[in-house]
């Protein structure tokens, strides 16, 4: 016997589901792409200002994580949000994660897009809508659930890891307004040679101006420039290690989070860089959310 005839299910097995979440598809008008959006509704009644706002990027991984922390959240004295996570319209890992890479990216040229060993050759239409993305959360979603429920404007926060870190970035420095907090978990700074970084120096200047106060908080894997001790399939170690090399993933990381934090602006200004300890670019994602959600919704 096979042991995919073993492994038949009990009966009455059906599918698993979280708590007091809900999805549902939507087509985006501005860019025609297909989206799932999962929600997380909170379990106590909102405050008269509203309920705070998550928003991650990611959805088809995050939102689970994300949903039954910021329950805890809720229930322990932090404030109460509606998470929203933003996904795609397939269960296939590697469907979705060839999906998000258009939205997450700035404009970026062809050359300068890395090609990935078991991953299509990079086209170029396949990158660089992260203003089209960012248009559809900001313009599209999140007039539709503040139709839902009572949605606090001055208290929302949005988040992504890896590539979902660099659109937070790219909508950080780009929009500083769009959102109140904007964390980075683990960004993708080494895109496009860094281009991301090109956007600095403008957005310092709005924060100088008092034009923008927003809440930062950029996190990293505190190993994720150490040795691999499992190399990833298609790659050879030697690859492997360079390609950590050039990343810069923890030096990124931490001088943009000091660059930021040294900036002078209004009272409400907030950015804070931290590592966190032991984890890599993997384990920081469970990590980096909890992180998240205590830097967004507790005092």
């Amino acid at each position: 016997m096979s042991a995919v005839e073993a492994a038949a299910p009990p009966p009455g097995e059906i599918p698993a589901y979280l708590p007091f979440t809900a999805q549902f598809d939507l087509t985006s008008k501005l860019n025609g792409r297909a989206y799932r959006i999962f929600l997380f509704k909170p379990l106590l009644p909102p405050p008269p200002e509203g309920y705070a706002l998550i928003v991650t990027s990611d959805g088809n991984l995050t939102f689970p994580i994300a949903s039954v922390v910021n329950a805890a959240y809720g229930l322990g004295g932090g404030r109460n949000a509606v998470v929203v996570g933003v996904g795609y319209t397939t269960d296939n890992p590697l469907e979705w994660g060839l999906l998000r890479r258009r939205d997450l990216t700035p404009p970026t040229p062809l050359s300068a897009i890395p090609a990935m060993p078991g991953w299509p050759e990079p086209k170029p239409e396949d990158y660089g809508g992260a203003e089209e993305f960012h248009r559809f959360l900001t313009e599209e979603l999140r007039p539709l659930i503040a139709a839902r429920w009572p949605i606090d404007p001055a208290d929302q926060t949005l988040y992504g890891h890896s590539l979902g870190g660099l659109f937070t970035l790219y909508a950080l420095l780009n929009h500083p307004t769009s959102f109140r907090g904007f964390v980075a978990s683990s960004p993708s700074i080494w895109w496009n040679e860094r281009a991301i970084l090109d956007d600095v120096p403008a957005f310092a200047a709005r924060i100088a101006a008092g034009e923008a106060q927003p809440r930062v908080l950029i996190t990293i894997g505190a190993t994720e420039q150490d040795p691999l001790a499992v190399v990833p399939p298609g790659f050879t170690r030697e690859t492997a290690e360079k390609m950590i090399v050039d990343a810069r993933m923890v030096e990124n990381a931490a001088e943009l989070g000091a660059q930021l934090e040294a900036l002078k602006g209004g009272p409400s200004y907030l950015a804070r860089y931290r590592a966190l300890d032991e984890d890599d670019h993997t384990t920081s994602l469970a990590t980096s959310i909890g992180r998240m959600l205590g830097f967004a919704l507790r005092p």
